[in-house]
Formats: structure tokens, sequence, C-alpha cells
């Protein structure tokens, strides 16, 4: 857990040329302006982010960063100071893997979601100098002018000279409804962001990923991830420094630190979920299906006959003033959808599409329901994920008109189990290809094109004795789970949940809901897709 330290500025941007549209803050060496020198090691948690130049490490960026993640060789210097001394108090400590949110998209920077993990390949010795930063409840929302102060490395004046010593600016909250006012920020500003200062002091360039410490209840929290100020400048009034909210993410940073600590202790599983994916280096052991980045698919297959899988639905979460696919689902009953537990959680907002083909279209099929009750196995447990488990039930606001588009999915007896090489087609939104060779690629997807299109693939049923033998996944695969394929045809990310389709005496049955892959690839030779055996829960269904 010590490893695990909160990294935004994913992306340096160009500033615009007359609006005061936002720029990101790291990039030359503007960093924070106005303010003073913080007294040594009063703010513990505050690290230095460095990056390999030559023979030596580079404190700031002059060019953009999101796309040099992946190749750049990073480290964090804790307990510092003074930039250009050593006092001895300081901890170097290189980066193992970058966890970059999956919704970060630098092209659409109001989005939000400007917020990562690094991953540390030691752990911090905590002392007088190096400390964990305090982070808030869940959602929490600080009042308007709640005392903070944001901290960092810079110029005491914009275009001014720089300072090698940590300094410390007075810069208030902003509430949000004041800051999205139409002569503050309006509209550029999310309900995942909030605002510190507004006047003389502020955040500037090089201060970006720093914290926003904010005094609650007499002691401090960080509340912010320093992200963006104005083109107009650092400290020009009405614009306040602009931070990612932390508290909006506990949910994904958690998942993202339970999800790591769990592969490195067991040395075998690694779980994406709705808010994060983590991926052992080497080994190829399951990794959970489901990411929001919704970027990797079925793999492999072809594109199915528009509705030919009517009982396929489409599981979307509210992202801003839009809906976002993330898993499949099955229709089992009028009012109900089966998916997998990894998929959902009862926080979001989330809406089910059925009779959906083209998921960036409208063909006029469609039936959207919105969710009003999320139903996960009371033994499903994130931090045993080998146990299995992995269902859940979605109860809908209103039920479904069944027609040529949109029916039930058949469910199999109760126990049922189908022998080796059954006929079976898992269906899902997906890529062509995938490559899978690190954390880093996994955390904002890569791999293949994205097609648009429901895909199917024809994954015939490997028998539990194979599945969980020698050579094959061995004793992750419970027999309350079901695999099938195995070769070059797979599911993989954004596939959770759905369906497998299996032929039992001339009718298509669904005895899978799609749970994991191994880490090595979507299509390991030996490593078959592994799915929740849905006659292991028919009781509990039904119940």
């Amino acid at each position: 857990m010590l490893r695990f330290l909160v990294l935004t500025s994913l992306a340096a941007l160009a500033l615009a040329d007359r609006v005061p549209e936002p720029r990101y803050i790291e990039d030359s060496l503007e960093r924070v302006v106005g303010g003073d020198v913080a007294q040594p090691n009063s703010w513990p948690w505050q690290i230095s982010l460095q990056y390999k130049s030559g023979s030596s490490y580079r404190t700031h960026v002059e060019e953009p960063l999101l796309p040099k993640t992946g190749s750049r060789t990073w480290r964090v210097v804790i307990g510092e100071h003074d930039l250009n001394s050593n006092s001895g108090r300081e901890q170097v400590m290189t980066v193992k893997t970058v966890h970059i949110h999956q919704l970060w998209d630098a092209s659409n920077v109001a989005n939000g979601f400007d917020i990562a993990l690094m991953h540390l390949t030691s752990e911090a010795t905590l002392n007088a100098y190096a400390q964990l930063g305090s982070l808030p409840p869940n959602g929490q929302i600080l009042p308007h002018k709640n005392l903070c102060y944001i901290t960092g490395w810079g110029l005491t004046s914009t275009g001014g000279s720089i300072s090698s010593q940590l300094k410390q600016a007075y810069l208030p909250m902003v509430d949000h409804k004041t800051c999205t006012s139409p002569s503050w920020w309006g509209s550029t500003v999310s309900d995942t962001m909030v605002c510190g200062g507004g006047g003389a002091e502020s955040g500037c360039n090089g201060d970006s990923g720093g914290p926003l410490n904010c005094l609650v209840d007499g002691k401090y929290s960080v509340h912010g991830i320093a992200s963006f100020v104005s083109g107009y400048g650092c400290n020009t009034p009405r614009k306040p420094t602009v931070f990612t909210r932390v508290s909006a993410y506990i949910d994904w940073m958690n998942m993202c630190k339970r999800f790591q600590e769990t592969a490195d202790m067991l040395k075998f599983l690694l779980l994406t979920s709705l808010a994060a994916l983590v991926l052992a280096e080497r080994r190829p052991e399951p990794r959970y299906l489901e990411d929001d980045s919704v970027e990797e698919r079925v793999v492999g297959g072809e594109v199915a006959r528009p509705n030919s899988w009517p009982w396929q639905i489409s599981l979307q979460f509210k992202s801003g003033s839009s809906y976002r696919h993330t898993c499949g689902g099955t229709l089992i009953k009028r009012g109900w959808v089966m998916t997998a537990a990894h998929c959902v959680d009862s926080s979001r907002d989330w809406r089910v599409v059925l009779g959906d083909h083209n998921i960036n279209s409208h063909e006029g099929s469609e039936q959207y329901m919105s969710v009003s009750r999320v139903h996960i196995h009371p033994n499903w447990n994130s931090n045993n994920v080998a146990a299995g488990w992995d269902i859940a039930l979605l109860r809908l606001s209103t039920e479904a008109s069944l027609n040529n588009n949109v029916q039930l999915g058949a469910l199999p007896p109760s126990g049922q189990v189908l022998p080796n090489k059954n006929p079976c087609y898992i269906s899902g939104w997906g890529r062509t290809a995938s490559e899978w060779d690190t954390m880093t690629q996994i955390c904002f997807s890569a791999g293949g094109q994205l097609s648009a299109q429901l895909k199917q693939a024809y994954l015939p049923s490997v028998d539990h004795r194979t599945c969980s033998g020698y050579g094959w996944w061995g004793s992750s695969v419970k027999d309350s789970m079901v695999c099938a394929g195995g070769g070059r045809e797979s599911g993989c990310q954004g596939d959770s949940g759905g369906p497998l389709n299996c032929s039992v005496n001339g009718n298509w049955v669904v005895h899978g809901v799609t749970s994991f892959v191994s880490s090595s690839g979507c299509n390991a030779t030996k490593k078959p897709t592994v799915f929740t055996r849905v006659s292991a829960y028919i009781g509990w269904m039904n119940g």
C-alpha cells in the first residue's frame, strides 16, 4: 500500500491564444506563484516526481507527458525540501508501473479524470520527513472558503525566478456553484473537480500532480490534485486553480491498490473493475475483463448478425451528461438482467440498453432502461477473487417489451454441466486484436481496433477436468466456473458480464457469465476464457 502515490497532469497542453481556456500546469519551469517557502518537511507527503534525461533526472517536464509515459524512466523523491541539495532525509524510489485513469482524454480536458497512481518498486519508510497523505471520505465536498494550501517547487511570480525550495500558498476553497458561474470557469469545471484561490496566489506550471492540503476538523487532508490554471495567467482573478477532486476517486484508488496487493501477495490473480485494472507483469494469471476504458472486447471472431443474440444487453454508466458502455449482460426476465459482480457497484448511475447492435448509433430497435437496484451475490469478495461468486442481478425500473430484437435468454437447469467441446459462442462489443505487455498499457487501454458492432466468437466449452489441469488454469478455476476456448479467439476487456451462449438440444442457452482471461493474453493457448457457471446459481437467482 505504501508503494502507491497519486499523480496527475497526464498531459501538458498548449495555451489558447485568445480565450482563457485551461492549461495543464505541468510544463516549462513555472511553479507555485505567490506564497512563501515552506518549513522543511512540513508537508511530509509531498513528493517530487522526476524523469530520467540522459544520466540525470529532471524535476520538470518540457514536453507533453502522456505520449511519453510508457517509455520514460520515472522516479519519486520522498522527504525532499531543496531540489538542489541533499539533506540526507530523502528517499529515492523508482516507479514500477503507472496506472492512468481509463477515462482520461487529453483532447477533452474538461471531461476530468486527471488522476493516476504510480506503483513504486519498494515501500517508503515512514518517519518525521515521510508520511502518508490523509485522503478524504468518498464524496466529501468542502465548504466555500475552507482553509487550504497548495504546495510545490516553483516561481516567485509568473515569469520570475525559480525556487528550489518547497513553497506553499494559501488557496481558500471556492465552492462549485461559484467556480462554475459564467464569469468564473463556467462549464469547464465539472463536479469531479475542486477550485482553490482565484486571487494573487495560485498553482502554476510545475505543480501539476501536487496536493491541495485542506484543514478539516483540525487535520490536513489532501482534497485536490493540481490540474490546470487559466490561459491568461497563473493568478488571474476569478480563475482559481482547478484540482482533481480526490474524494470523487476514492473507490478507484482503493480498488487499484487492493487488486495490486492481491496480485503481489497471491502471485496468481489480477482483477480489473469499473474503476481499476491491474496485471501481473510476467505470469499468465487471470485478469477480470471489464474496465472503464471500454476499449478491449471480443478478440477474434466476427460481427454478429444484428439482434441475432436478442438477450444480449449493453450495460452503461453515466459519465457527465452521457453514458459509457462498460460491460455486457443477459436479459433473463422482463425486469431483470444478469451480469458479473465485478462489473457493478451501487454508487453509479446505471442504464441497460436492450436490442442494441451498433453502440455508436441509434437504430430504432433499442430500449433504454434505468437500473433501480443492484444485487451482487453476497459471497462475492474482490479480495478473494479466486473463490468465484462473480455474478450480479440488476432490477430494471421498467419491464422490457419483448419482440424480434429483444428476447429473454434461456437459462440451464440447476447444476447442469456441459461436456467437453460443446459448441458455444461468446458475444460482445470489441476489438479484433489485443496486446497486454505491461500494466501501464492496460491502464489506458491498448491493442486492436474497437468495433462498435456486436461481435461473436466461437468458443467450444472446455470440461472442468481439463481446464483445472496442470498447464491449464489449475486450482484457479473452481467447479462453479466454466471454461471455453483457449485458442485464437476469446473474450477480452469490455465483455465482462456478457453471455456464453451454448447450443443444447438445438436451442441456445446461456451457460456462462464472462469473467476473466489470462494476463498473458486474451487468447493465450491453454488459458481459455473463464465464465461464472450459470447453472451453479439458479437457486440464488430464483430465491
